[in-house]
């Protein structure tokens, strides 16, 4: 892990984000003759973005105020701006640094041996990359011709930005190989041949159609991502590995799961709910909340800690980005916090644990992932997210209270009235902004997608009502959040390379049936061990697009309501993203707080243990979930 903080005066959402992720070989520094090309795809990103938000923007309004769309056909140009932020936009993350990956392994290693496997890591990006590319030309060819129904925009241009941005990702990754050892880049590339003549030669083998098949799978998994190749390109490579080993479909047809996997409408929400995300960090709205909630509860036991409880929950459902909402909380809560005393290592395992119990409350880009994966209701998900998060904040504020007694965390003065109202007035407008989402939703006003572009006019109002946020400021964010969705969306295609290869065998079939053998009381504890592990694992999307449909299809046979089902594995998603050593949003906790992970671990290990207690708490009592949407007449 990199050890970028963040600043002192506020979040600096970037710093949050080096700290996190990262390529095999971070960054790549590009020659000069190709710093125009980056220069000039992430202008046609920021653009294309720009539009898009004003497009829906603008289309939603004509259509609530004057009952009709002023433009048909948007659907069909956010899946063009997707694909586009997946592959080009993946490029350019995967340049920049922003590609997940686990790198603990990679890191303990002697510097020739990290050498070595950052290499590898290069030539595994290479060879997806080609595949992919390569096989996207066959598509653009079949697709000559064909338009769309409403724009009439021909089908190359929904594939030609996969051709492209597969080409950047093979100049990048060559050119990070040319700067490396050169015994190195050869000894790698050497290893990576001989993987491929295995797999190669293996194909239609025997052993095929018996349990070395699946060791075989998960071998892959495991050495590529212990290798520190980005989770994105490790999910590709076992599907890819299962295609050509069992020789199940027509390599154009990973091309077009590729495609597939860049999402829909729904999905343009995460782009949208993100550039809310920079917006509002920029907008320093997160001290305001903090100060408010600080002079409310500051003069009880441990009073400062349940601040940050109370702030990441009413943060959550503000950006929908666990990094936006840490960050945000985080840094304005760490300098209060250290004023008083509190050791780093309980702020850092508190946030951890307060940015996982917000995993479920709207707008949470994981609810907006299972919606657009499953046939769950996006609204009727954002509904039900709320109670099942305040009921695991509440057991975090009891243990906090409990832990307070015995720790000698000591209160402070109570805040004066005027100090209350002086902060509570200038923190209203911020915490208004969640009723107008959820309301905007409930009320009919317009679907997720619809309403998160008013999040985005939202933030840029406060941040130029406050004087915090310059219209210079617009292109930075707008890079940011392209960055950053690019890294997101090329991961979810890599997911569905994996899902729809694995799917040919029958191995989600196999998962579910084995869970489903369990019987309804064992179900949903499964799915959230499950969940935990794999979201410790992978820290991505990636776990909700694999387990959220296949097992969907299992509580509905046992009679779990779907909604109970969907927030349950969202917040176990959440635990297993803090979960030592390898839950990378613990990183990004102790990165804010300015402390190590072996520090945070042992206060973590509390907030854990109460965490998922509360959580199969919550699984046992479906109206907790389910009460919500059921008032708003809003059913799963």
């Amino acid at each position: 892990m990199n050890t970028t903080i963040a600043r002192e005066d506020g979040p600096d959402l970037a710093a949050i984000e080096d700290a996190t992720f990262g390529p095999s070989i971070t960054p790549i520094i590009l020659p000069r003759w190709l710093d125009a090309l980056d220069w000039l795809v992430l202008a046609v990103l920021n653009v294309a973005l720009a539009f898009e938000v004003v497009l829906v923007f603008t289309n939603t309004l004509a259509r609530t105020i004057f009952d009709t769309p002023i433009m048909l056909g948007i659907e069909e140009t956010s899946q063009l701006l997707l694909i586009v932020i997946a592959f080009l936009g993946g490029a350019i993350a995967y340049r920049r640094g922003d590609f997940m990956s686990i790198k603990i392994l990679v890191d303990s290693m002697p510097d020739k041996v990290r050498v070595f496997l950052n290499a590898t890591s290069e030539w595994v990006v290479i060879v997806n990359s080609l595949v992919i590319g390569v096989f996207s030309i066959p598509l653009i060819q079949a697709n000559a011709g064909a338009k769309t129904t409403m724009l009439s925009l021909d089908h190359i241009w929904l594939t030609l930005p996969m051709t492209l941005g597969t080409a950047m990702f093979v100049i990048f990754a060559l050119i990070a190989l040319w700067r490396a050892p050169r015994a190195a880049s050869i000894g790698s590339a050497v290893l990576v041949a001989a993987m491929l003549a295995v797999v190669l030669l293996s194909k239609d083998a025997a052993w095929v159609d018996t349990s070395w098949y699946y060791i075989y799978l998960v071998a892959i998994f495991i050495v590529l991502l212990a290798i520190g190749v980005p989770i994105g390109f490790v999910l590709a490579s076992v599907g890819l590995g299962a295609i050509v080993v069992t020789g199940g479909a027509p390599m154009t047809a990973v091309a077009m799961n590729a495609q597939r996997g860049a999402g829909g409408f729904i999905f343009l929400a995460l782009p949208f709910f993100i550039l809310a995300g920079f917006i509002m960090d920029r907008a320093g709205i997160g001290a305001r909340i903090v100060d408010f909630l600080a002079s409310m509860m500051g003069h009880v036991r441990g009073g400062m800690l349940q601040v940050m409880i109370v702030g990441m929950y009413i943060s959550s459902g503000i950006s929908g980005s666990k990094a936006a909402d840490m960050a945000t909380i985080g840094i304005p809560m760490n300098r209060l916090l250290n004023q008083r005393g509190y050791k780093k290592s309980e702020c850092a395992a508190l946030l951890a644990a307060s940015a996982a119990m917000g995993e479920a409350i709207p707008p949470s880009i994981a609810v907006l992932v299972l919606g657009s994966v499953t046939s769950v209701s996006t609204g009727a998900l954002f509904l039900a997210g709320f109670l099942p998060a305040a009921v695991i904040a509440a057991s975090l504020m009891l243990l906090v209270y409990v832990r307070a007694r015995f720790s000698g965390w000591e209160p402070t003065e109570r805040a004066s009235l005027a100090v209350v109202r002086s902060t509570g007035k200038s923190a209203i407008l911020p915490l208004l902004m969640p009723v107008v989402l959820i309301g905007g939703i409930v009320g009919g006003v317009g679907t997720p997608t619809e309403v998160s572009t008013f999040a985005v006019a939202y933030g840029l109002g406060l941040g130029l009502l406050y004087g915090k946020f310059k219209l210079k400021d617009m292109w930075t964010v707008l890079s940011e959040s392209s960055v950053l969705s690019g890294m997101i969306f090329f991961t979810l295609a890599g997911s569905t390379i994996f899902s729809w290869a694995l799917s040919l065998e029958g191995v989600p079939q196999a998962i579910a049936g084995a869970v489903g053998d369990l019987g309804p009381k064992l179900f949903l504890p499964v799915v959230i061990i499950l969940t935990i592990i794999m979201g410790a694992l992978l820290e991505s999307l990636v776990t909700i697009v694999i387990l959220g449909p296949l097992l969907l299809p299992v509580a509905l046979q046992f009679g779990i309501d779907p909604l109970q089902y969907g927030i349950v594995m969202v917040e176990a998603f959440g635990i297993g993203g803090i979960l030592p050593p390898i839950g990378i949003a613990l990183y990004v906790s102790c990165t804010i707080c300015k402390t190590t992970v072996e520090q945070a671990m042992k206060p973590l290990f509390w907030y854990l243990a109460v965490m998922f207690v509360a959580l199969l708490f919550v699984a046992s009592i479906p109206w907790i979930t389910t009460a919500l949407p059921n008032a708003f007449n809003m059913k799963g």
